[in-house]
C-alpha cells in the first residue's frame, strides 16, 4: 500500500515563506558588509525584490530584521559546535573543534556569520548568549590546568578576536587556503595563546581540521 504524502502548506503560506526567507537573505548579504545604519529598508526590500509593503508583514523595523538574523545565525552556529562537542571533555579539543565549525561556516556562508558579528555589538560581553559557549570552555581548560596564563575574560577575548580575523580572512575576494589549512594553523596559534603546550598544540589543531569533512557535505 502507498504511504500517504505530508500535507504541504497551504500555497498562500509558502508564498509567506518564501518572502519572508528572501527579507532575511537580503538583510544578511547587505549587513555583512554595511553598518546598520547604512542599510536602509528600500535597500532591503530591493535586494530581496520584495514589495516594501511586504517587510512590514513580517518585521516592524529594520531592527528586528537584525535581532531575527542574529538568532537564527547563532543557533545555528551553536548547533553545529555542540554537535562537534557532545562526547568531548578536553577543553583544548573543545576549542580547536569549535574554531573548526566557525571556519567552516565563514567559509560557507560567509554573509550569514559576518552579518551576524557586525549586527551583534555584546561581542566582547561575556555574559553574551553568544559567547557561553567560549566562556564555559575557557573556564574548564583553567580548571583543568589545560589552559594556563590566561583569564577567563582574555581568554574570551583571545578567541573571539581569532575567530574574527579568520572570518575576515575567508570571506575576503582572494582568500584560497583551504578551510582546514586555517584551522590547523590559526587553531596551533590559538590554542599556544591560551597556554597549551607548544608541541601538542598542533596535534590538537590538526586532528581537528581533519574532522571538518565529516561532520556532512554543508554545514
Amino acid at each position: 500500500m502507498a504511504q500517504p504524502q505530508p500535507a504541504r502548506a497551504p500555497r498562500g503560506d509558502r508564498r509567506r515563506q518564501r518572502t519572508r526567507s528572501a527579507i532575511i537573505a537580503a538583510g544578511q548579504q547587505l549587513f555583512a558588509t554595511r553598518p546598520m545604519e547604512g542599510v536602509s529598508i528600500d535597500d532591503i526590500v530591493e535586494t530581496a525584490d520584495v514589495a516594501k509593503g511586504s517587510f512590514y508583514n513580517h518585521f516592524d523595523d529594520k531592527e528586528g530584521l537584525a535581532a531575527t538574523i542574529i538568532e537564527l545565525v547563532q543557533g545555528d552556529c551553536e548547533h553545529h559546535v555542540f554537535v562537534a562537542n557532545q562526547d568531548v571533555e578536553d577543553a583544548a579539543v573543545r576549542v580547536a573543534r569549535a574554531l573548526a565549525v566557525m571556519v567552516r561556516y565563514a567559509h560557507e556562508h560567509p554573509d550569514r556569520l559576518q552579518a551576524m558579528l557586525s549586527l551583534s555589538n555584546r561581542s566582547t560581553n561575556l555574559k553574551a548568549p553568544l559567547n557561553a559557549g567560549v566562556t564555559h570552555d575557557i573556564g574548564l581548560g583553567l580548571e583543568t590546568g589545560c589552559f594556563k596564563g590566561v583569564t577567563v575574560e582574555s581568554g574570551v577575548l583571545i578567541v573571539l578576536g581569532l575567530i574574527s580575523v579568520a572570518v575576515d580572512f575567508l570571506s575576503g575576494p582572494d582568500a584560497a587556503t583551504p578551510p582546514a589549512q586555517v584551522v590547523a594553523e590559526m587553531g596551533a596559534a590559538l590554542l599556544r595563546a591560551l597556554g597549551v603546550d607548544p608541541d601538542l598544540a598542533p596535534v590538537v589543531a590538526k586532528e581537528a581540521s581533519e574532522l571538518l569533512p565529516k561532520w556532512g557535505e554543508r554545514l
